[in-house]
């Protein structure tokens, strides 16, 4: 990929929306339209997927990767990124964003066809798709697709996404039950009046529809094995059927899976995997990682920030750094606004105020990173990363007074809070020093809990926190993707109790806005209300997705990282990644 960041209106941020209403301009004689958001032919995405290390790659071999134990391997539910990133590697969605952030058909034949008033949908399979199990893959999959992600027993984190398909919401959210649930069901707005043919119905025009037919909560479920997909649970990941690059033939519980190439997959923009296996181990110390890299068990793992200096210099790892350029994450200190007294914007405000964020970044990130004030990106709208700094940026003296204004001054009957975290060096480090700030600067003490990731999803998800060090790596080049769910009323995703009328009334009309310019106005709007209240957290930095230590033998992970990254480097595209020829 070419890692150019993202830019408003000018770059990716605004294609998807521009280019959807540019083809909504225009009609086909039969009265429909067929759309190219963010530009490009499946041939021209074809040649460039081929293309990506392919000169360098050879067919075949194994490779080992750090990865850490998902919280679940169910599409339609997951909302964390070591979720993300095996799911993408081993199913796929109608559509895909290309290594320049285009859209391109995948599992889809061709760009969909949309009706003169931007409500229907219709989208194409390619002919003779299967299962890595030999069963036919068809329309009615990805129509259960949309169905579980939809369904309240799912409870999926990215539901409020698909709201905008018709009978989706109430469905989601009704407490029916028996054959008025199945009624709702039935009134969920996509179909399959044939084997190779979707459609989708909408409740409003939306300018990121398509975007939604890319992303892991649209892909398709094997009903050959989920029979009924509103109900049925899961299944164990190596009892599954897979559509994607690779698939599942091993898995242990804490320990790590393996993943064969699927000689089934078939996309209509991409290319079958370079590698016939990939070994994932999971394991939570990035330190832990980085020894197993330097020792040869493992070829590719997350840099330990702590060790940065060092890893730089280090003649057994300075060649196998990576740091994409792409900022398209924001992470800092979340709050359970649910708690008392993180109900209190001068509580939320003075904690925030005590965090040096430029020392924070060079402390605890080694200065790899952006501080930032900001929860949207700035260069994502347009605004500066320290855009809100005089509201809630570093200031001692400030911070005290908002305590005090609280009804804490000197942080006298401030409850002991606890900051739950992963277990590495750079988290321990982190927890270390917002410990030390909140009792130097503000006189509150601070517990600290370590635990592993899954442990980590489950508590967030279930908002048995106080605080966490968390935040939002981009889905998809829009401010959409940084809001929908998490911070409106009620939101899939809302796991912070951030409650704002105003907020919700911005989000619900930029949601449907086709005029680019304001709807990213409405964005800005809303960001400057979340960053400068802290509904939900306090920005501290922007990042790249990961910073990696690669071996050089690898071709494919480097040349295709991008801000889709999840996990573990260029997993939205793991077909690329391949053995360099000698």
């Amino acid at each position: 990929m070419s890692r150019t960041r993202w830019r408003l209106l000018a770059a990716a941020v605004s294609l998807i929306a521009v280019l959807v209403l540019a083809a909504a301009c225009s009609s086909s004689s039969d009265n429909k339209k067929t759309t190219t958001p963010a530009g490009g032919s499946s041939s021209t995405a074809q040649a460039s997927a081929s293309a990506s290390g392919s000169s360098t790659a050879q067919q075949g071999g194994s490779i080992t990767v750090q990865a850490l134990q998902p919280q679940s391997f169910d599409p339609h539910y997951s909302g964390f990124s070591q979720d993300i990133s095996i799911e993408r590697m081993v199913w796929r969605g109608l559509y895909r964003l290309d290594k320049d952030n285009k859209l391109q058909p995948e599992m889809a034949a061709s760009q969909p066809q949309v009706s003169s008033d931007s409500l229907t949908y219709t989208v194409k399979l390619q002919s003779g798709l299967k299962w890595s199990d030999g069963a036919p893959l068809t329309a009615k999959d990805f129509v259960a697709g949309i169905v579980r992600t939809c369904a309240p027993a799912t409870a999926g984190y990215y539901v409020s996404f698909v709201y905008n398909i018709v009978g989706c919401q109430d469905f989601a959210e009704s407490k029916a039950t028996g054959a008025d649930l199945q009624a709702l069901q039935d009134k969920i707005g996509v179909t399959a009046p044939d084997d190779t043919t979707v459609v989708f119905k909408l409740l409003k025009p939306q300018a990121t529809f398509q975007t939604q037919l890319a992303m892991w909560y649209t892909f398709p479920v094997p009903t050959q094995i989920v029979k009924n997909p509103a109900t049925d649970k899961w299944p164990d990941p190596t009892a599954l059927a897979f559509n994607g690059p690779f698939k599942i033939t091993a898995y242990t519980e804490k320990s790590g899976l393996t993943l064969e190439k699927n000689p089934n997959y078939k996309s209509s923009s991409s290319h079958a995997a370079n590698l016939d296996k990939v070994t994932e181990k999971y394991i939570e110390d990035t330190e832990q990682a980085d020894n197993a890299f330097r020792a040869g068990q493992l070829d590719e793992a997350l840099a330990n920030l702590q060790q940065l200096s060092a890893i730089k210099s280090d003649s057994a790892t300075k060649d196998a750094y990576f740091a994409p350029d792409v900022a398209t994450a924001t992470l800092g200190l979340q709050m359970n606004l649910t708690h008392k007294p993180l109900d209190n914007e001068k509580v939320r405000i003075a904690l925030s105020q005590a965090i040096d964020r430029d020392q924070f970044n060079q402390v605890v990130n080694g200065g790899a990173y952006s501080p930032t004030t900001s929860w949207l990106p700035g260069d994502l709208v347009g605004i500066k990363a320290d855009a809100f700094k005089s509201q809630i940026g570093y200031n001692p003296d400030q911070a005290k007074k908002n305590l005090a204004d609280a009804g804490y001054p000197d942080g006298k009957g401030f409850p002991t809070l606890t900051l739950e975290i992963r277990d590495t060096p750079t988290n321990n480090a982190g927890a270390a020093f917002i410990q030390n700030a909140f009792k130097t600067v503000l006189g509150i003490n601070l517990n600290i809990k370590t635990v592993d990731s899954k442990t980590r999803s489950a508590d967030y998800s279930g908002m048995k926190y106080d605080f966490l060090i968390g935040g939002w790596i981009q889905d998809y080049p829009d401010p959409e993707d940084w809001i929908d769910g998490q911070f409106n009323t009620g939101g899939s995703q809302n796991f912070t109790g951030c409650s704002n009328p105003q907020l919700d009334d911005l989000f619900n009309k930029a949601k449907v806005n086709l005029d680019n310019t304001s709807r990213i106005q409405q964005y800005k709007q809303i960001n400057e209300i979340i960053s400068t209240t802290i509904c939900g957290i306090a920005s501290l930095w922007n990042q790249p997705p990961q910073n990696y230590l690669i071996s050089p033998k690898i071709t494919g992970m480097k040349e295709n990282s991008t801000g889709q990254d999840a996990l573990v480097a260029a997993d939205w595209n793991a077909e690329n990644w391949a053995l360099a020829k000698k």
